[in-house]
């Protein structure tokens, strides 16, 4: 394979794989032996794949990761969505979080813009309250 490939082109190849796979799924090192793709293709690959297959017509295929086998799918299987969506929904509530405390708020206290205080509120009021959902039980 060529270093050089569009991204639709490795996204195309990711989900050919994928679909083949059907709900067994495929762990990483498996894409790339099915696709012929690098390790950074593919990780691109996934990537634009995540990102675009909402969008794709004439397909129901869901992306999803397994992180207690992982396995990367298409195939919509309900536990491991979920646990996929919490995932996902964590980490970027964490990042929400650390843009908010290393950036947002030291910012804030140096401005006079009541658009940037009433963000900032509001954006603490989302973090704390993903936080607070995603918080295990």
């Amino acid at each position: 394979m060529t270093a050089h490939q569009r991204p639709e082109f490795l996204a195309r190849s990711v989900y050919d794989a994928l679909q083949r796979a059907g709900t067994r799924g495929l762990t990483f090192v498996e894409l790339i032996e099915e696709t012929g793709l690098t390790y950074f293709q593919a990780r691109h690959g996934l990537s634009v794949l995540r990102e675009a297959l909402p969008g794709m017509k004439g397909t129901d295929a869901v992306y999803s990761y397994d992180p207690h086998g992982r396995v990367y799918r298409t195939m919509y299987l309900p536990d491991v969505a979920e646990a996929y969506e919490i995932m996902r929904l964590g980490a970027e509530a964490t990042r929400s979080y650390r843009v908010l405390t290393g950036t947002v708020l030291p910012h804030a206290r140096q401005s006079r813009s009541k658009q940037l205080r009433m963000l900032k509120r509001h954006l603490q009021l989302v973090v704390e309250d993903a936080r607070d959902i995603l918080e295990p039980v």
